[in-house]
């Protein structure tokens, strides 16, 4: 799971006062997340560790106020590699860069609920699958149609996988993972 949205709703505790002021900082993060990536990767290449542990400790705190949860756990564990003179191998720090990406997508979809006006409809799930397995561009149209509703029917996280394949038109992909999902 990236983000436990418990933490960030007990934060703004479903005040619209609170949301109104916490949203700026919220959207900042995640408008900054792209710069820290180029950041961290250029610390990465110039093998300056103290850079990378300040950004990771950095990030590791914003995220994890908010309810990031997968984001802190990999943090931490590239921290302590750095503290004992390592770098983190290459594959880890891609790792962490690629959970680092799928975090700050996953909180900005979660703001987007708030200003973002969707058919909050539950989706017909088995009439989309057809959409999908046919290779329809019907299926992208009505994908940004009913974001509100396929947040609501995936949660979250699941949605953000959803939403990459969907960008990709990888629409078989969506389709098995919604066909196991009706399975249950």
């Amino acid at each position: 799971m990236l983000f436990n949205f418990s933490v960030l709703e007990q934060l703004i505790g479903f005040s619209q006062d609170a949301f109104v002021h916490l949203s700026p900082a919220i959207a900042q993060l995640i408008a900054s997340t792209p710069g820290e990536i180029q950041q961290l990767t250029r610390s990465y290449q110039q093998q300056d560790s103290k850079a990378i542990e300040h950004s990771l400790h950095k990030l590791r705190g914003s995220y994890a106020t908010l309810g990031a949860t997968a984001l802190p756990e990999l943090s931490r564990s590239l921290e302590l590699v750095l503290q004992q003179g390592q770098l983190p191998s290459a594959s880890e720090f891609a790792r962490y860069l690629e959970c680092l990406q799928q975090t700050s997508v996953a909180l900005d979809l979660w703001l987007s609920q708030f200003n973002y006006s969707s058919d909050s409809a539950l989706p017909d799930v088995l009439q989309y699958i057809q959409y999908l397995e046919n290779n329809d561009m019907q299926a992208y149209s009505l994908f940004q149609v009913q974001r509100a509703g396929w947040i609501a029917y995936l949660g979250p996280d699941d949605f953000v996988l959803m939403e990459q394949d969907i960008m990709a038109l990888n629409f078989l992909a969506v389709a098995e993972r919604l066909k196991q999902g009706v399975n249950k």
